[in-house]
């Protein structure tokens, strides 16, 4: 979602993101629920249900759009869960692709900032628009689209801290399932793939 965001700005990338998840969900058609923001969910897909959704892609002239975004991931990674989806038509030199992906992780990184936030808002969203998420008459739903429109009012604020709150449960069940090494994977290739190297700010503190 950091890379798609990154090249096609955060309301055509959630707009992408929720049409690929909505598909996923209908062709996978199972009552076990699988929130298709997150990458590992796509290793539960089998070689069929990966080709219809490639095909759906497709027709809405999306499958180049993330071919491109996600290139660093497709080329660089091995067992990236969406590689699926195949490399994009034109050429990228490993530097350039490295080059994106440490810019991706150093603007994303921070789950305080708006570039992180967004990628935490999509996920409760995808959650809450695929039948997963559900809030009683008693409670108001965040207002996600602040986190995109007026990060730093108070509305902003406001769901920015549910959204974290929500987002640490949805992650923790990935932490118990030996089947989901795609983030371990992600950071321990990344070791050899270069260097591991931040562009902290000297004004924040190292957490």
């Amino acid at each position: 979602m950091g890379l798609l965001n990154e090249r096609e700005g955060y309301h055509t990338s959630i707009g992408i993101v929720e049409f690929l998840a909505k598909k996923s969900v209908e062709i996978k058609n199972t009552e076990m629920f699988m929130n298709f923001s997150l990458a590992s969910s796509f290793t539960k897909l089998g070689a069929n249900e990966k080709k219809q959704i490639v095909d759906e892609l497709e027709k809405k002239n999306l499958l180049s759009v993330l071919q491109n975004s996600l290139a660093p991931l497709t080329c660089l990674y091995k067992g990236f869960p969406m590689a699926f989806i195949g490399p994009p038509a034109e050429h990228r030199s490993k530097e350039a692709m490295l080059a994106t992906m440490k810019q991706c992780i150093s603007d994303c990184i921070n789950k305080y900032k708006q570039p992180g936030m967004a990628m935490q808002a999509t996920v409760m969203y995808i959650r809450g628009i695929t039948g997963g998420l559900y809030y009683n008459n008693n409670i108001e739903p965040p207002n996600l689209e602040k986190i995109i429109s007026d990060f730093n009012s108070d509305e902003g604020r406001k769901a920015a801290s549910s959204v974290r709150a929500f987002v640490m449960s949805e992650y923790m069940p990935l932490k118990k399932r030996k089947s989901d090494e795609w983030p371990r994977s992600f950071w321990n290739q990344g070791y050899k793939i270069d260097n591991c190297q931040f562009p902290w700010d000297e004004n924040e503190s190292r957490k």
